[in-house]
C-alpha cells in the first residue's frame, strides 16, 4: 500500500516541475514581431506601387498647324499673306518629376515646317529645336493631371529657298508655351495630350553673291502633341 501513495504524490511534482521548465524556455525566447519578414502574421505585406526615382522617358508625335513667318528681300514683302499649309514633328527627351506640383525635362523635336509660294518661289523650312522645360502639373482628377508649362533652349533653323538662293541655316534662341493633360494608366506609364508654342526667330538664305538675302521673318510653330512617358525605377 506505501508504494501506490508514493506514486500518487510523485507524479503530480514530476508534471509541475515539466511544466515551469516548458514556462522557463518559452519565456527566454523572443515574442515574435508582428508583419516582419520571416515571422509568421496574418499582417498584410507592405506593398509600394509607384516608381523608386522620379526620372522618366519621353516620346512625342506632332501636328504642326499654319504659322506666322512674312518672308521678304532687301525689306521687300515676297507674300503678304503667307499661308505655309501644315507641317508635323517628333522627339524625344528625359526629366524628373520632384513627386509634387512641378516636373522638368530636356527635349529634342525635329520640326517639318511646310513651305508657302512667294514671287520668288516656294520656300520651305524645318527645324531642330532643344528645350529645357518646367511644367507645372495643376492637379489629379480622376485619373487626369492638366498642366502648363514653358521652355528655353535653341533651333537650329533650315531654310529650302528657290533655287536662285543658297541654302540658309541658322542658329536661333528659342522659347515655347504649353498647356495640356496626361493621364496615368499605370503608376509607370502616362499619356500627355498638350498645344505648345515655340517661338523659333528668323532665318535667312543669301544669293550666291551674298547680296540680297531672302530672309523669314518671326517664324513660329503651333504645335499639338500626343506623347508617352515612362517613369524608370
Amino acid at each position: 500500500m506505501g508504494r501506490p501513495v508514493m506514486w500518487r504524490k510523485v507524479l503530480p511534482l514530476s508534471a509541475a516541475a515539466l511544466a515551469a521548465s516548458a514556462a522557463a524556455a518559452l519565456a527566454a525566447d523572443p515574442a515574435p514581431r508582428l508583419g516582419k519578414a520571416g515571422d509568421f502574421s496574418l499582417a498584410s505585406p507592405e506593398v509600394h506601387d509607384g516608381p523608386e526615382s522620379g526620372w522618366y522617358l519621353r516620346g512625342d508625335a506632332g501636328y504642326v498647324a499654319p504659322r506666322s513667318g512674312a518672308v521678304t528681300s532687301a525689306a521687300v514683302p515676297l507674300n503678304p499673306s503667307p499661308d505655309y499649309g501644315s507641317g508635323w514633328s517628333i522627339g524625344g527627351g528625359f526629366g524628373y518629376d520632384f513627386s509634387g506640383p512641378f516636373r522638368v525635362d530636356g527635349t529634342i523635336d525635329y520640326f517639318s515646317l511646310g513651305s508657302t509660294a512667294t514671287v520668288a518661289g516656294d520656300v520651305g523650312a524645318s527645324a531642330t529645336v532643344g528645350m529645357a522645360n518646367l511644367y507645372w502639373d495643376v492637379g489629379t482628377f480622376a485619373g487626369f493631371t492638366p498642366y502648363v508649362g514653358g521652355g528655353i533652349g535653341f533651333g537650329i533653323i533650315s531654310l529650302d529657298a528657290p533655287i536662285s538662293y543658297a541654302q540658309g541655316n541658322s542658329w536661333n534662341f528659342a522659347y515655347s508655351i504649353s498647356a495640356g493633360v496626361s493621364y496615368a494608366f499605370t503608376s509607370a506609364l502616362s499619356v500627355d495630350l498638350g498645344y505648345r508654342y515655340v517661338n523659333l526667330g528668323s532665318v535667312s538664305a543669301p544669293m550666291p553673291s551674298g547680296s540680297v538675302p531672302l530672309e523669314v521673318e518671326g517664324l513660329s510653330a503651333h504645335q499639338v502633341r500626343l506623347g508617352v512617358r515612362y517613369a524608370m525605377r
